[in-house]
């Protein structure tokens, strides 16, 4: 268990010294203080809420965040202008420079509700205490944001919070979980499938990606989910957040973006095949899938969403041939583009231009997002949302896809498949119970 003892005294020492320099220039508007230094060890458990888990195969980075030093929640503009203010009064020192982690909804303009309750429309959010591994090399930091009046008290608030940081509770023994509902009905679901397929083939809806969950009674808790998920799918981006009492969590394949040094990297991935039992199938279906005018038109919609973003933020532009990227259980088309944005590069607002992809929400973009308004029937909350870290100068996004929502005995996988013309509900349905296992046999599901 990491305990304060663990922490070195210097950070402790440059972390009070930085508070007392803060102190002397605050004006009354919040001040982020942050140290950040090397460390002997960086745990990977998810923490106590309010807290975040992240695990990126792609740059190498790990990070567990616990405790909420500041956060600003609202529209994803207005929590953006905060977060680049408050870096702007920001006073810090050591190899880390101050990062904070953000959850975007599916439809930032919804207000949460229901079992979302307490994931707000879009947040960014500094953690007080931060254990990182950067590519093998790990580090700790300590951050707290206040006025000049109650700074050092915040500063021994942040070193309760490394003092008391949790042991590892994953409990490795199976624990059975029993699907209790789907919502909507699988009836009601082929239904809607077969109404958006008419509006695609009637127009000008090119393609609707409509989503569906599993409730779930029992399971493993969340520490068992992540830790399964993380053996399980390790080319995945492992993610979790904690709050009021619920975690958010998934092993995501699809990557909004990563930006950084005026570069960003990003994806379409659309288009979907099952995975073969023997290798001669798994052959056959990846073909199969390369040849499917459906599933290529599906992917196209996507790569065409992402290089019109690209062209109106990039001074120039590269595109990667489409290819198939094998998962365990599933197969996806994916095509990779990078960019050099346009000065001035600010990083999060370039990720953020992405989101809704076609790939969890349709096209054209906006039109299918007024169609999932209407006929929907369903709150997706964060899923097919934005989940991620940000910093001054870079940002790592993800789609929150193959995730879900769990409570204390309770919990909800989600899944979606993109609807166009010609779309079969029943393939659909059978599509969407494919994508749903990841998260089904990670929280023990029965009867699989």
């Amino acid at each position: 268990m990491p305990t304060l003892g663990l922490l070195d005294a210097q950070l402790v020492h440059r972390f009070r010294s930085l508070a007392c320099a803060a102190a002397a220039r605050a004006t009354g508007e919040p001040v982020l203080v942050w140290a950040s230094a090397g460390a002997e060890i960086a745990p990977y458990s998810l923490p106590r809420a309010p807290g975040w888990l992240w695990r990126s195969p792609r740059t190498r980075t790990q990070a567990t965040a616990s405790g909420e030093a500041w956060a600003s929640q609202g529209s994803v503009e207005a929590t953006e202008r905060a977060w680049r203010a408050l870096l702007a009064r920001s006073v810090s020192a050591g190899p880390v420079g101050p990062l904070a982690f953000c959850g975007v909804a599916f439809d930032a303009t919804a207000a949460p509700a229901g079992v979302w309750a307490g994931f707000p429309a879009s947040i960014v959010s500094v953690p007080r205490v931060l254990w990182l591994r950067v590519r093998g090399r790990p580090y700790v930091a300590l951050a707290c944001v206040a006025g000049a009046t109650d700074l050092l008290e915040e500063v021994e608030r942040t070193l309760a919070w490394a003092e008391r940081w949790p042991a590892d509770e994953a409990d490795a023994t199976p624990v059975g979980a029993r699907v209790v509902a789907e919502r909507p009905s699988a009836d009601a679901w082929k239904s809607c499938v077969a109404h958006a397929e008419a509006c695609c083939r009637a127009g000008p809806l090119q393609k609707v990606v409509l989503a569906r969950s599993v409730e779930l009674e029992g399971g493993s808790g969340p520490a068992e989910v992540v830790r399964r998920l993380q053996a399980r799918y390790p080319t995945c981006t492992v993610f979790a957040n904690a709050r009021a009492g619920a975690t958010f969590l998934g092993a995501t394949p699809e990557r909004l973006a990563f930006v950084r040094g005026g570069r960003v990297v990003t994806e379409a991935l659309a288009g979907t095949a099952p995975r073969g039992r023997t290798s001669e199938e798994d052959d056959l279906l990846r073909r199969q899938l390369e040849a499917s005018p459906k599933q290529r038109w599906e992917h196209e919609l996507v790569a065409d969403h992402v290089r019109a973003v690209l062209e109106r933020r990039c001074v120039r532009t590269w595109e990667g041939r489409r290819e198939v990227l094998a998962l365990r259980n599933v197969q996806h088309l994916r095509t990779r583009f990078a960019g050099r944005l346009s000065p001035p590069a600010d990083a999060v607002t370039a990720a953020l231009a992405l989101h809704p992809t076609p790939a969890v929400a349709g096209s054209p973009v906006d039109l299918a997002q007024r169609w999932l308004r209407e006929h929907e029937p369903l709150d997706r909350g964060w899923y097919a949302g934005v989940v991620g870290w940000v910093s001054a100068q870079a940002a790592e996004l993800v789609v929150a896809i193959r995730s879900a929502l769990i409570t204390p005995g309770r919990a909800w996988a989600f899944a979606g498949c993109g609807i166009v013309a010609g779309s079969d509900p029943e393939a659909e349905y059978a599509e969407s119970q494919v994508k749903l296992l990841p998260l089904l046999e990670a929280m023990g599901a029965e009867g699989l």
